[in-house]
């Protein structure tokens, strides 16, 4: 199925500049996309613990105040 979409010249050059020879502009947003999903679930990957320790640091500060 093909879809046309409208993108501005300047998007259009910085697609063309990424593409390789015989690349397609789909497989380059293909590609960008599944970049760009590789690179959330990396960041919340990185993100769960360090809520974690933020809500452990917490709940550490309000046993002491409790025992204060």
């Amino acid at each position: 199925m093909i879809k046309h979409i409208k993108v501005d010249d300047q998007v259009y050059n910085e697609l063309d500049q990424l593409r390789a020879s015989r690349q397609t502009f789909s497989e380059v947003v293909a590609a960008l996309l599944k970049g760009r999903i590789k690179v959330l679930e990396t960041m919340d990957a990185l993100e769960s613990p360090l809520k974690y320790r933020e809500w452990q640091a917490q709940r550490l500060r309000e046993a002491q105040a409790v025992r204060e």
